[in-house]
C-alpha cells in the first residue's frame, strides 16, 4: 500500500501517547487556574487552542517532513485536483452531515424531548464573542484537517489497512472518527470519514482529504456568522419544528446517499486495486 510516502511513518501508539500528554497537561492547566480564579468560556477556548497547537506541532515533529517532500506532495496535489468533484463532494457531505443530524435529532426527540435537548446541544466549545469565534475558526480551519487527517487517515487508516485489510481499516478508522465527536453529527462523520479514506487511496496524497476537511468546516465556521449563532442558550424543540427536521432531513440524506453510493461505485476500483496488491505481497 503505498499511499503518500513523504513522511515518517508514526505508529498508533505514538498518536495515544502524545494524545495523553496533551491531556495530562490540559488537565493540570486547568486545575492550576480553577484554584486561583473562576475559569470562563473564553479562557477554556483559550486553552483548548493552545493544547491543539501544541498536539499539532508534536506530530508534525513526529511526521519529521523536509521541505522537498512537502514540495513534491503538493505539486503532485495540484496535478491531481478536480474542482469539480471537490465541490460535488463538498455539497453532498454537507447533505449527508446536515440530513443526518436533523433526522437523529428527530429520533432523540421521540425518545424525550430532555434528551434531545442534551444530544444537540452536548458541546464543549461555545461561541460567545468574535474572540471566541476566531480562536474556534483557527481550530477548525487550520488545526483540525492537518491533525485529524494525519491521525485517522495517514497513521489509524494506513496502519490498520496494513494490519488486516482497506476494508477493515476503511470501517474501523471511519468509525473511530465520528465515535470521538458524538451527537447528531455522527452518521454524517462515520460517512465522511469513508470519503476521506477513499480519496486518500484514489489519489495517494494526503492533502486531498484535508482540503475536504479545510472547505467542510470553512462552511461550519461561515454558518455561524450567517446565521447568527453565536452564544450558549439551547435550541427550542418542538413538535412543530420537529416536522420540518424529520421531512428536511429525510429529503437531504437521501439526496446525500445517491451521490455517495453513486461516488463509492465510481472509486471502488482504488479500493479493490489496493486490496490485491496488499493480498498479492502477503502471499508472496
Amino acid at each position: 500500500m503505498k499511499f503518500d510516502n513523504e513522511f515518517k511513518e508514526v505508529k498508533i501508539r505514538h498518536i495515544v501517547i502524545i494524545f495523553l500528554i496533551i491531556l495530562l497537561i490540559s488537565i493540570a492547566i486547568s486545575v492550576v487556574l480553577n484554584i486561583n480564579a473562576d475559569i470562563s468560556n473564553t479562557d477554556t477556548n483559550k486553552l483548548s487552542l493552545l493544547m491543539e497547537i501544541l498536539f499539532s506541532a508534536m506530530v508534525f515533529f513526529m511526521l519529521n517532513p523536509n521541505k522537498k517532500n512537502i514540495n513534491l506532495l503538493y505539486k503532485d496535489f495540484k496535478s491531481k485536483l478536480n474542482v469539480k468533484e471537490i465541490i460535488l463532494i463538498t455539497l453532498f457531505i454537507k447533505c449527508l452531515e446536515i440530513g443526518s443530524s436533523n433526522i437523529l435529532t428527530y429520533i432523540a426527540y421521540v425518545i424525550g424531548p430532555n434528551f434531545a435537548k442534551w444530544f444537540i446541544n452536548d458541546s464543549s466549545m461555545v461561541i460567545n464573542s468574535m474572540t471566541d469565534y476566531w480562536i474556534i475558526f483557527i481550530m477548525a480551519v487550520f488545526l483540525a484537517p492537518f491533525t485529524e487527517e494525519i491521525i485517522f487517515r495517514n497513521v489509524l487508516f494506513k496502519r490498520i489497512s496494513k494490519k488486516f485489510n482497506i476494508y477493515i481499516g476503511l470501517i474501523v478508522s471511519s468509525v473511530i472518527f465520528s465515535s470521538l465527536n458524538f451527537g447528531n453529527q455522527m452518521i454524517g462523520l462515520f460517512l465522511f470519514g469513508i470519503v476521506n479514506c477513499m480519496l486518500y487511496v484514489k489519489y495517494e496524497n494526503i492533502f486531498m482529504p484535508m482540503l475536504i476537511y479545510f472547505i467542510n468546516n470553512v462552511i461550519d465556521m461561515l454558518k455561524v456568522i450567517l446565521l447568527g449563532e453565536f452564544g450558549n442558550e439551547t435550541v427550542v424543540l418542538t413538535s412543530k419544528n420537529m416536522f420540518l427536521y424529520s421531512i428536511s432531513g429525510i429529503s437531504l440524506f437521501i439526496i446525500g446517499i445517491i451521490f455517495f453510493v453513486k461516488f463509492i461505485i465510481n472509486n471502488k476500483v482504488y479500493l479493490r486495486e489496493s486490496y490485491n496488491k496488499s493480498k498479492m505481497m502477503t502471499i508472496s
